[in-house]
């Protein structure tokens, strides 16, 4: 189908079925990445030992970080281009695209520049013990040097209509990294590094498929000329206030791994902080569809919203959440009846699978409200509202879940860890709630259909 077609799609077909071919690919897209997580960790911890995976796992929060950075560009840049192709103004799209080429850029050579440098002080900062530092420091330089790959294009590319591609720049890299992963650590017995070289190779082919994509491909349903290379201010402004919300998003979950990763130092030593590699690594993947949902929603909610279809927008988010608790309750579920197999599928050690059981039992209490307030979030960013969305994010993280992890912590020790992400998930899901009924009856909204948007 022509690429003009798929975009108006997005306008015409039931949401229904639309958002279920969207969320369908997206999540299948993110499911080869969790299966590479999972493959990655299980290949460092049985083919290595617990410590180097914890090691990476230090690292992980450099790795939410730079993701930070190119989810910034990527979903701010997708809302002003689904907008924009709602809108039927094809040049601000390709402005915006070559525009969102330039932030990145910049940004992720100095990310490289920095993280080089200061690669040893960064991992004891990130709370890695003396036992771990020497593997966070292997993988981290690695990791910091291929920082210019790590792109963030394929939301950009799914507001196009082009969710196929989109599908295929995580499938591709992320196949090629399990594959490279399996070769550098089992055969070739290069440890961490293997690792890390395994990932930023990835990286740099998806890269090289979204410069195919943007400069090469053909039929494209818009053209982007090398003169809309010069940076555009008003253009650079609306995608980093758009996208700062998810740039925020991802700080912040860096900042709730390194808070973690120290109190898990100073109460359980290398042995929680091993636990807390395995167990956050199964966590994160089994909730990966959720993420699938909103990626599938977000182009959806723009293109419509530019078209002014408010009633397809609010069928859009109330599919999306019923979808994402309806998920969660399944995950939740498996989680606390069979721990022990799940854990077994990342580490034989049999002190992981013990401490892990417990922690992953009360992590699943997180699963159902998980992505509530991550889909109303990404929902208030999808219609240019920054402002909301920010205060969600963030919020969320500094009011929210840094107080919960902390309180927890003191009473509760370990088991307070553990425990502190479903209440904050709990929390945030009812205050998302609300800041959407809010939104939905305030008189000031911009145009009287946006008083239809809710659930």
């Amino acid at each position: 189908m022509a690429g003009p077609s798929n975009v108006e799609r997005l306008g015409t077909e039931k949401i229904g079925k639309l958002l279920l071919e969207m969320s369908s690919q997206t999540t299948f897209s993110l499911l080869v990445y969790a299966i590479y997580s999972v493959t990655d960790t299980y290949f460092l911890s049985v083919g290595i030992n617990s410590l180097a995976a914890a090691g990476a796992s230090i690292i992980s929060s450099v790795l939410i970080a730079l993701g930070g950075v190119a989810t910034t560009v990527g979903a701010g840049g997708a809302s002003v281009v689904s907008r924009a192709l709602g809108e039927a103004k094809p040049e601000k799209a390709s402005r915006t695209v070559a525009n969102t080429f330039l932030i990145f850029w910049a940004v992720a050579l100095s990310i490289t520049v920095f993280g080089a440098l200061f690669i040893k002080p960064i991992v004891y900062l990130l709370g890695a013990t003396d036992s771990i530092a020497p593997y966070a420091i292997d993988y981290g330089r690695i990791i910091f040097l291929g920082a210019l790959t790590s792109t963030g294009y394929s939301a950009i590319v799914r507001a196009d209509g082009n969710v196929r591609y989109s599908t295929a720049m995580w499938v591709i890299p992320v196949s090629t990294n399990i594959v490279l992963c399996w070769l550098f650590i089992i055969v070739l017995h290069m440890g961490v590094s293997g690792a890390a070289l395994a990932t930023v190779t990835g990286q740099a082919v998806s890269a090289g498929m979204s410069i195919h994509f943007f400069f090469f491909r053909k039929n494209r349903t818009y053209k982007i000329k090398t003169s809309y290379f010069k940076p555009d201010w008003t253009i650079i402004g609306e995608v980093i206030i758009i996208g700062f919300p998810s740039f925020m998003k991802s700080i912040s979950a860096s900042m709730v791994v390194v808070v973690t990763n120290n109190l898990l130092k100073q109460i359980g030593g290398d042995s929680a902080l091993g636990v807390f590699a395995i167990v956050n690594r199964l966590f994160s993947s089994l909730n990966t569809p959720q993420a699938g949902i909103v990626q599938g929603m977000q182009p959806i909610v723009g293109y419509n919203f530019g078209q002014k279809k408010f009633d397809r927008v609010r069928k859009t988010i109330t599919y999306s959440l019923g979808s994402s608790v309806a998920y969660g309750l399944f995950v939740g579920g498996l989680c606390l009846l069979i721990p022990a197999a799940l854990i077994g599928l990342l580490s034989k050690e049999s002190a992981i699978i013990s401490e892990g059981q417990v922690a992953l039992r009360l992590m699943a209490f997180a699963c159902p409200l998980g992505g509530v307030s991550v889909m109303i979030a990404a929902y208030f960013q999808s219609i240019g509202q920054a402002r909301e969305a920010l205060l969600l994010t963030l919020g969320g993280i500094i009011l929210v879940k840094l107080p919960v992890l902390l309180l927890a912590s003191r009473l509760f020790s370990l088991t307070g860890i553990w425990a502190s992400a479903a209440v904050s998930e709990f929390i945030l899901g009812v205050v998302a709630f609300l800041m959407l009924r809010a939104y939905q009856r305030r008189p000031a909204a911009t145009d009287l259909a946006l008083g239809q948007i809710g659930i």
